[in-house]
């Protein structure tokens, strides 16, 4: 009985060797803007995901308000995915106001686009990181159109971003490029964020295997969050990568 106890722990001990890998998570969240209008949920939401990452990992940081502005999210961007090995996963967040062809830190001025953290940027961030397993949440207005294109399918397709048609790379997004995302009022989260989380914390395992892919997060919030918002927001998840890819 004691050789097979102490022959199993090996076992667990391999396997978590083995299979182990860093988890890099850069959560940012905006609702007090310098110069446009601001919004409710959205810090809370930054730094909601926040907590629950750093239930898997010690590797997390949060950039909220003042702190996220456009340089210093890229510099942060930057360093911190950088520490990621070809093993490792890197995962950014933002919740806050996005535009056509960006997200919108503190310091965006109405008017001026270079003031956005624009896709572009957050691309080239991301292809000079060494980790094979990348995935972003964006949960802003209009983030469909990080996809590079104007389509409106919201299933899990490859683009003409030169990003998404990267092997390894997930892109999950709040709202079609043509879509508000909502702040649900009645709610600590937005509608997007709030089963988000909930669905990396269980309520997306339909097969009860206590692992949360890419396909079941997807069925489940994009399901959520269109029948809160009578299909006025349609989440959509792009990239290459597989059904299966592990999230949680």
């Amino acid at each position: 009985m004691i050789l097979r106890l102490i022959f199993s722990l090996i076992v667990l001990l391999c396997a978590t060797w083995v299979y182990g890998r860093d988890i890099y998570m850069l959560s940012v969240g905006v609702s007090d803007y310098q110069s446009i209008n601001d919004l409710h949920k959205t810090e809370q939401d930054a730094q909601a995901m926040a907590e629950l990452y750093r239930t898997h990992t010690s590797h997390v940081k949060t950039l909220l308000g003042k702190d996220a502005t456009h340089d210093n999210v890229l510099r942060t961007m930057r360093t911190f995915f950088a520490q990621a090995g070809k093993e490792d996963v890197v995962v950014f967040y933002f919740s806050g106001h996005g535009g056509k062809n960006g997200i919108c830190p503190y310091d965006t001025r109405s008017g001026n686009p270079q003031t956005l953290v624009s896709y572009a940027e957050i691309q080239q961030v991301l292809k000079g990181c060494k980790a094979s397993n990348k995935q972003l949440f964006i949960d802003a207005c209009f983030s469909g159109g990080f996809r590079g294109d104007s389509k409106s399918e919201d299933d899990t397709s490859a683009s003409s971003s030169p990003l998404t048609n990267t092997e390894g790379i997930m892109l999950f997004l709040s709202s079609r490029n043509g879509e508000t995302s909502q702040e649900n009022f009645w709610s600590d989260n937005s509608y997007f964020t709030q089963y988000l989380l909930k669905g990396l914390k269980g309520e997306a395992d339909k097969n009860n295997d206590h692992i949360v892919t890419a396909r079941e997060i997807f069925n489940y919030v994009s399901t959520k969050v269109k029948e809160r918002t009578k299909r006025k927001q349609n989440p959509v998840m792009w990239g290459r990568f597989r059904d299966d890819m592990r999230l949680f």
